[in-house]
């Protein structure tokens, strides 16, 4: 067996395993808690208006208000933040923690010991994708700051300012 088919089977196992992880994980969770994959986006429906929404820690998370009662939260960066949305008088309408994390469909991870990790994304055939951990994936920071210049100019821009 060639070491890279031997490294094939080790990261499908792996991810076999993973994903039946995370399968057991929404049980666990409250409802205060939610997870959201890395670069997508989840919507929230409040049960009352609200009229501002903070993250915790934009580096993560990044959450934008559409209307009074719909929050989009987008996954930045793996971790956890959490998010806080507030009405006209201050009043808490939603606290929850959000936890971003890779999605585990349809994804393999390729260990490679001081090369480092890789990456493919199979649906139906792999290719190779660019994720948090990757050994080209260098400058995490430099690329979470573009993003939340994008992030900031797209409120701008939707806002008219």
């Amino acid at each position: 067996m060639t070491g890279i088919r031997a490294a094939l089977i080790a990261a499908s196992a792996s991810a076999l395993l993973s994903a039946l992880a995370w399968a057991d994980e929404p049980t666990h969770l409250s409802q205060a808690d939610m997870r959201v994959d890395f670069d997508q986006t989840s919507v929230v429906r409040l049960d009352r208006d609200a009229k501002t929404v903070l993250v915790g820690n934009p580096a993560i998370a990044d959450a934008q208000m559409v209307d009074p009662k719909t929050v989009y939260v987008l996954g930045r960066m793996f971790g956890q933040t959490n998010i806080v949305a507030l009405d006209s008088n201050g009043t808490e309408v939603l606290n929850t923690r959000v936890t971003v994390g890779v999605s585990n469909s349809q994804v393999v991870t390729l260990y490679r010991g001081a090369q480092g990790q890789r990456t493919l994304a199979c649906s139906p055939r792999c290719e190779r994708t660019l994720t948090q951990g990757d050994s080209e994936f260098k400058n995490v920071g430099d690329d979470v700051d573009k993003k939340t210049d994008l992030s900031d100019k797209n409120n701008r821009l939707s806002s008219g300012k």
